[in-house]
């Protein structure tokens, strides 16, 4: 091949690469908004999932363990329960809580009906106290748990810090991260479907011009190159519409949700920039490798001819 041939190579790809998707307008747009369809139902499962790994983040990383106390329990007892916890490295933090505290806490939370609390005092306090425990890592949770459940014998009645919430948010977590995974595998496969047989006629109406570029003496990846980049185009071009609508979407229901009673009390969506953020860079790449896949396997039969 001269060496005019190969300085042009690069602006003769883009330039067949364009009239190929003007003349298979049909079949790009089918491609396009294949791969619009298929990221945007894929990008409601991933904000999904990261809405979900946020919120299991958030809620383990404000978890407190709670040692509930015998009632005969003596100060001995609390300063060398209390001690042992302070001692273990996977503490952060811990915080004693009375009986009379804690009761107070319980009749605040009740608001206007703090008054049925009003029959009880010291004397009859139904409230254990209890050592109030941060960890360093929500992991380290059973471990404390179990460290704190030694002193048993020491005046320790049980603990509690809310484990099977916590097991319904990881199980839901690793559920959606499978189905997002099953419908990402679906979806890809429906999308290189498509633009496979976008490019495949692509190339069957190129045939006779293939067979005599092979002819003189042009190489597969010359061959190839407009292909792979129609794909990869056409890939890209869904991948920022598709973006482009999940965006407007997301931010359109942040907007709704913001003064709405839908959401728990102290829950919010993840933030837009965070979304988004992992978002742009997925759908790009996804969008322009399932479009490079696709092309690749429609022209690799004509080039094996």
């Amino acid at each position: 091949m001269k060496f005019s041939s190969i300085k042009t190579m690069p602006k003769n790809v883009v330039r067949d690469t364009l009239k190929s998707i003007e003349r298979n307008n049909l079949m790009s747009a089918a491609s396009i908004l294949s791969v619009i369809a298929a990221l945007i139902i894929l990008g409601i499962f991933l904000i999904l999932t990261i809405n979900v790994s946020e919120l299991t983040k958030d809620v383990e990383s404000r978890l407190e363990l709670k040692v509930f106390l015998q009632s005969d329990f003596t100060d001995a007892q609390k300063l060398t329960v209390q001690q042992a916890l302070e001692d273990s490295d996977m503490i952060e933090s811990v915080t004693f809580e009375s009986s009379q505290e804690a009761l107070d806490k319980f009749s605040a939370s009740l608001d206007q009906y703090s008054s049925l609390l009003s029959g009880y005092n010291s004397q009859n306090n139904p409230m254990p106290a209890s050592f109030i425990i941060r960890v360093k890592d929500p992991n380290d949770l059973e471990a404390v748990q179990t460290l704190a459940m030694t002193f048993k014998d020491k005046g320790v009645e049980y603990v509690k810090y809310g484990e099977e919430y916590v097991q319904v948010l990881v199980n839901f977590s690793n559920f959606t991260n499978t189905l997002s995974l099953v419908v990402l595998v679906v979806l890809s496969i429906i999308s290189i479907f498509i633009i496979y047989n976008t490019i495949k006629l692509t190339v069957f109406a190129r045939r006779r011009e293939i067979g005599i570029m092979k002819y003189v003496g042009a190489t597969n990846n010359y061959i190839r190159s407009p292909f792979i980049l129609e794909g990869t185009l056409l890939g890209l071009i869904g991948a920022i519409v598709a973006f482009l609508v999940i965006r407007i979407a997301y931010y359109y229901v942040l907007g709704l949700l913001s003064g709405s009673s839908f959401l728990p009390v102290g829950t919010t969506l993840a933030s837009p920039d965070l979304v988004m953020g992992k978002l742009i860079y997925f759908f790009l790449i996804y969008g322009g490798l399932i479009g490079a896949i696709g092309s690749i396997f429609a022209i690799r039969k004509f080039l094996d001819v």
